[in-house]
């Protein structure tokens, strides 16, 4: 199989031992996302020691309180000057709809932020998917993967027509919707992710779980696993071309 693309991670949370399973190992190719600012900073730290890791910094949604993190917003900014990717970042409607308000407040300085420096941005939308499309509209950001994808049917024809990618997690094993998902969306726009180290219904997510689930979504596509590895790896890598994070890895990647 080719390598193994996890385009939504929380490197930074997983114990040093399993990080050093991954870090600079030439099977895998990561997005590590962030969910506060010192778990922005930590994942800058790895993704310079990993050269196969693209960092994302962010607040993530259920992080955001009452009031915008006006201080946090500050350091945010001067660390999106390191990398080229703002995650996780978004809006959520089902899980933490009490803070709505505010994280649909701090999500609009969010894609000011990304549209002004040209940034990529790796969202989570949770019971929010057409507002997050509604708010994407208003601003030119061209590198855009919605994580974890499991929202209408009828949006993901908007989605890949605006150049857009959807992340399919290796929860598609136990989760009907997401195999639903993967036979209705284009196989451009797929992106393969292990929200690792998250828990979903008592199955531990992690990298090491995508090749299996490709399986799955070879067979829904009807396409060899040779030609989806492929396909897979150049959305990837055309998501963080769009936002100028040049894949060096590429180099490795057999013709």
């Amino acid at each position: 199989m080719a390598m193994i693309v996890d385009s939504h991670i929380h490197l930074h949370e997983l114990p040093q031992h399993i990080i050093s399973r991954y870090c600079n190992n030439e099977k895998f190719v990561l997005l590590a996302v962030s969910d506060d600012i010192p778990s922005s900073e930590k994942t800058i730290d790895l993704s310079g020691k990993c050269k196969n890791v693209t960092a994302a910094v962010g607040i993530h949604p259920w992080n955001i309180k009452e009031e915008i993190p006006t201080d946090e917003l500050e350091r945010l900014k001067a660390l999106a000057g390191r990398v080229r990717f703002l995650g996780e970042v978004g809006l959520d409607k089902r899980f933490v709809p009490d803070t709505f308000k505010t994280q649909l407040c701090f999500f609009r300085k969010i894609l000011s932020l990304a549209e002004k420096n040209g940034m990529g941005l790796s969202i989570h939308a949770a019971g929010a998917w057409r507002v997050v499309l509604d708010e994407l509209a208003s601003y030119r950001v061209r590198a855009v993967a919605i994580h974890w994808f499991t929202g209408p049917y009828n949006l993901i024809k908007e989605i890949a027509d605006r150049g857009y990618y959807i992340g399919v997690n290796v929860a598609l094993k136990i989760q009907k919707k997401a195999r639903l998902i993967v036979e209705k969306a284009p196989l451009g726009i797929l992106l393969t992710e292990s929200d690792a180290p998250y828990s979903y219904r008592g199955m531990t997510l992690t990298p090491d779980e995508i090749p299996s689930a490709m399986r799955i979504i070879s067979d829904l596509k009807g396409v060899k696993i040779e030609e989806l590895s492929e396909a897979i790896l150049k959305n990837f890598s055309g998501f963080l071309s769009k936002a100028g994070a040049a894949p060096t890895w590429l180099a490795k990647v057999d013709p």
